[in-house]
């Protein structure tokens, strides 16, 4: 019998722990999954996890590879739309995310700041 690392202890654990199922899908989907997850920063596994909770109606939870308490749940189409994104800016998807972020959030600060000079005029003459 093998130390606390050897694969029959590995073995011993994950078979009390954990239930196995084998998923097939088409040829290609399996690429697909792991593009997907590496630019969420979620492993296969854990994307599988979250995403067969969040069809079962559980809470939606982060990737595992997000930071906690930071971060943001994106609708599918907003999701697809970062990827795709991201894909062209040669970037992850959350690096992507926390860029635009960053950028929306200057363009915001610049339209108040312009909007406030409008509206200063039109107080100061009544």
């Amino acid at each position: 019998m093998g130390g606390k690392n050897s694969y029959e202890s590995i073995k011993r654990y994950e078979d009390k722990a954990y239930d196995k199922v084998l998923v097939r899908m088409p040829k290609g989907r399996k690429d697909e999954i792991q593009t997907f997850a590496a630019q969420t920063g979620e492993s296969v596994n854990g994307f599988i996890n979250r995403a067969i909770g969040e069809a079962m109606g559980e809470s939606p939870r982060q990737p595992a590879g997000a930071p906690q308490g930071e971060g943001a749940i994106l609708t599918p189409a907003a999701l697809k739309t970062a990827q795709e994104a991201a894909q062209r800016a040669g970037e992850t998807v959350p690096a992507f995310v926390s860029r635009s972020v960053e950028t929306q959030a200057q363009r915001d600060k610049v339209m108040q700041a312009m909007r406030t000079k409008e509206k200063a005029p039109e107080e100061s003459e009544t």
